[in-house]
């Protein structure tokens, strides 16, 4: 019976949500089709009073969801005896006491497959039919003293068999496959609970450290004192901070890399840079969460040659972590021991884990690395699957040796840093980054997004700061390239306004606090360091920009490990008043703790509806949200807050910050949040530096113009060298190299075209340089003779590029040239350039 019962209660969990659906199916339908069958479509015989019966019946499975409790348990026996009784036993009487008229036969098919949908196993189907069918075989017998058959027809016996047997199959494929999800499912949050075992056991470790470096903590019986701590354990205290963070960081994205493979996709390779197998061993063996001292002690690290490969370090370091953990399972065995080995070839590289412990039967080397083998009791065999599509986007290759009662031996191959494969690897990763190439000369942007394509990645460009702030405020680069003198807007001004998020959609402007940003200029090296360090760039190229240079660039900043550029936010943060509003006294007392300690002055809500009755009473400068809470959830909250409905003082409600806390990332959720007014969103768990950005981010309003120029006194006391002008006369005109560089980017054609285009500018840009002198206007010779600088070198004009950028440098320094006629030899030496660039044309095209 106890079987029984437990065979009843697994039919109910499958029917349990067509339950109530077939219920009132049963109790309505069974009446209303008397209606039907007795007057509309007459048959041979109906019974009101059997399908009343019938409706009875058919109650409790209508009610279920209301039933107590204590009813509700026995329904699983009540609906294992009902369902015959109300689906194949009363299509089975009907159609006999109908002498098997086409009604009722197709009426029976249409019950069988009912019944199939309700109870998924094929055994008790089965024997309900063949119950049902001799009971009711006997209940018309015992009524009528015959069975008629007077309207069967043979055909009836395939068709109710083909229904029978493909329902059963359909039915018991749909199982399996639920079977097969529900059991995927129950592995992967088993093995996710399992892999998250190593950073755990880190953390717990970093806690006792604290703990340890930390006085005793006193009894609630003691008078309060003040208690020191030793700058050696306060250093200390702080690097295990600061390396649990890191765990959880790599933890988090560990498990969104096991949710992305195990839903089919790939491996991201947004963190692919360049690694050293030394430093990262080294790291590896120093980090991993040994249980007690003795286990740190089984390992052994051999480096017989150091390498470089490209990868993800957090996932490196999950594959050395996950080959250790496996080893150490078996730690107990007597002269046990782990030896990992780095090595390679001038052709290819090697790291191999080899352990001392019971070894792998030759038939299963290949299976482990399957997913969800395993020969582990309590394992769920996710790792070694997991492992070797890591190693594999690494360009890589992971096997196993073994042999079985005497050791195991893991080997990952890795490509040289410099082969074919890691070229590819790299091209694909390029393919998806997004340059921003800011410069007011064609030619020089030209350049750049010549030697940027070469190494596919994608670009946009913009000849002015304002063209730039408008694209940047729209869309996400990776890096920029911006030059520094330009109209309207100076690059390095450009930069300020990236890094303080003036005028940019919050989710960019944390973005372009750390994006790194090049300047690219002609000004003096010392002038352009300091002022592109002072707006925030990451370095200065000088131009003319090689390609050289741009291959470091996009190595240095795409595939290397960079320090971020500090951003101070004490100074944005500091007094502002901020209401965090969140269910969980945890999540609030750590961002009061981290907020206090930057000077923001917190006060608290439970939930949205008391995070409104605040604002009104209080003048706050931001508001921290979450979204799951009781009462009224962040979402209603925030709608509420832009509505303004709610207020009578407070009339900052459609402007001021509110930044959503919650644990749900997806697309959908994010819609939400934007759709009630908030303004960003920080994914739990929140990291200190994390929330510090965002919230100044969401503060900042202003950024610091760049200041004009001084007016510098205008002196007629030149420090130029006498020996300049003789100088000048032996420079080349033309430079053939910037011009052939320019043909290899765009051919003859565009070459023509930027000459003309440079002839048409330089004939415009004499003439108001001449109107300058004349006017004695220092400044506008500054600006002119820097222009004329920067074009003269993006088209090969290579006497003007060094004329113009000697007075640039006067110019600045707000002295003019001693030289008497200056001005004639500047016109001059266009002249000759203007004379050689048709020559050079023309030489071209015969």
């Amino acid at each position: 019976m106890q079987k029984l019962k437990q065979k009843a209660i697994e039919l109910i969990e499958q029917a349990e949500p067509n339950i109530p659906v077939i219920g009132m199916f049963a109790t309505i339908g069974y009446p209303l089709f008397y209606v039907v069958w007795k007057d509309i479509l007459p048959q041979p015989y109906e019974s009101l009073e059997f399908r009343l019966l019938e409706a009875v019946i058919s109650l409790p499975w209508l009610f279920y969801r209301f039933l107590p409790k204590k009813v509700k348990d026995y329904f699983p026996l009540y609906f294992l005896f009902s369902v015959p009784l109300l689906l194949p036993f009363f299509f089975f009487f009907m159609t006999f006491e109908n002498a098997w008229s086409l009604t009722w036969a197709l009426s029976t098919i249409g019950g069988l497959v009912l019944l199939i949908i309700l109870v998924y196993d094929w055994r008790i189907i089965c024997v309900m039919l063949v119950f049902s069918f001799f009971a009711a075989y006997g209940a018309v017998w015992a009524l009528e003293g015959e069975v008629r058959f007077t309207y069967f027809r043979a055909e009836y016996i395939p068709t109710f068999f083909f229904a029978l047997f493909g329902g059963l199959i359909i039915n018991h494929r749909k199982q399996a496959a639920h079977k097969s999800k529900i059991s995927l499912l129950r592995s992967l949050s088993g093995s996710i609970a399992h892999e998250m075992r190593n950073p755990l056991s880190s953390i717990t470790n970093a806690i006792a450290t604290v703990q340890a470096s930390l006085p005793r903590k006193p009894d609630g019986e003691e008078e309060q004192e003040r208690y020191d701590i030793s700058h050696t354990s306060l250093t200390s205290i702080h690097h295990v901070i600061e390396e649990s963070s890191f765990t959880l960081n790599r933890a988090n994205k560990i498990i969104d890399s096991i949710l992305t493979s195990m839903q089919g996709g790939e491996v991201a390779t947004a963190g692919f840079i360049r690694n050293s197998s030394s430093l990262l061993m080294d790291t590896v063996v120093k980090s991993y969460p040994y249980s007690d001292t003795a286990e740190r002690t089984l390992v052994t690290v051999t480096k017989k040659r150091d390498f470089d490969f490209l990868g993800d370090r957090d996932l490196f370091f999950y594959v050395l972590f996950n080959l250790m953990k496996n080893a150490l399972y078996y730690k107990d065995k007597h002269g046990f021991s782990i030896e990992i080995t780095t090595d390679g070839t001038d052709s290819e590289n090697w790291i191999r884990v080899r352990d001392t412990g019971p070894g792998i039967p030759a038939g299963r080397k290949e299976k482990i690395f399957e997913s969800f083998y395993t020969n582990k009791k309590g394992g769920f065999g996710l790792g070694l699957s997991f492992c070797r599509r890591v190693v594999e986007s690494f360009g890589g290759t992971i096997s196993c040796d073994s042999r079985e009662g005497e050791w195991t031996e893991f080997t990952i191959t890795l490509p040289k840093y410099d082969s074919k494969i890691v070229t590819e690897i790299k091209n694909r990763i390029l393919r998806k980054k997004r340059v921003l190439i800011v410069d007011d000369q064609l030619g020089n942007r030209l350049i750049i997004a010549k030697f940027l394509s070469e190494m596919n990645c994608q670009f946009d460009q913009a000849e002015n700061g304002n063209q730039a702030l408008a694209l940047i405020s729209e869309n996400r680069y990776d890096l920029i390239f911006m030059d520094f003198e330009m109209p309207f807007l100076n690059g390095d001004s450009v930069v300020k306004m990236i890094r303080s998020a003036q005028d940019i959609d919050p989710a960019l402007a944390l973005h372009y606090l750390q994006a790194p940003v090049v300047g690219v200029t002609a000004l003096p090296e010392q002038e352009a360091g300091k002022r592109g360090k002072k707006s925030g760039m990451n370095e200065v190229l000088s131009k003319p920009v090689k390609r050289s240079d741009i291959k470091r660039i996009v190595e240095k900043y795409f595939f290397s490990e960079i320090s971020s550029i500090r951003n101070t936010q004490e100074e944005v943060i500091s007094g502002k008043r901020i209401l965090l509003v969140d269910d969980n006294k945890t999540s609030r007392k750590f961002m009061s703790m981290v907020l206090n300690q930057y000077g923001c002055i917190t006060e608290h809500a439970l939930n949205g509806r008391d995070a409104i009755e605040m604002l009104e009473k209080e003048s706050f400068d931001l508001v921290l949200m979450d979204i799951q809470m009781p009462v009224m959830d962040g979402i209603e909250a925030a709608k509420a807050i832009r509505g303004g409905k709610n207020f009578v003082r407070f009339t900052s409600f459609s402007r001021i910050p509110i930044i959503a806390l919650t644990g749900n990332t997806d697309e959908k959720s994010v819609q939400d949040i934007r759709n009630a007014g908030m303004n960003y969103m920080l994914g739990k768990p929140v990291f200190k530096d994390e929330l510090l950005s965002a919230i100044a981010v969401m503060l900042k309003h202003d950024t610091t113009e760049e200041k004009p120029m001084n007016k510098t006194k205008m002196t007629e006391s030149g420090h130029e060298g006498p020996d300049f002008w003789s100088k000048l006369e032996i420079e080349k005109v033309l430079d053939p190299s910037t011009i052939n560089g320019l043909r290899e980017i765009g051919g003859d054609e565009l070459l023509g075209s930027l000459f003309e285009t440079y002839i048409l500018d330089t004939d415009k840009l004499t003439g108001e340089l001449n109107d300058a002198c004349e006017k004695r206007d220092i400044e506008q010779v500054d600006y002119l003779t820097h222009t004329l600088k920067g074009s003269s070198g993006s088209v090969g004009a290579n006497k003007m590029h060094v004329l113009c950028k000697y007075l640039n440098e006067l110019a600045r320094r707000g002295e003019w040239p001693e030289k008497a006629g200056w001005l004639d030899i500047l016109k001059k030496v266009y002249a000759d350039t203007v004379q050689d660039l048709q020559r050079y044309i023309r030489l071209e095209k015969t």
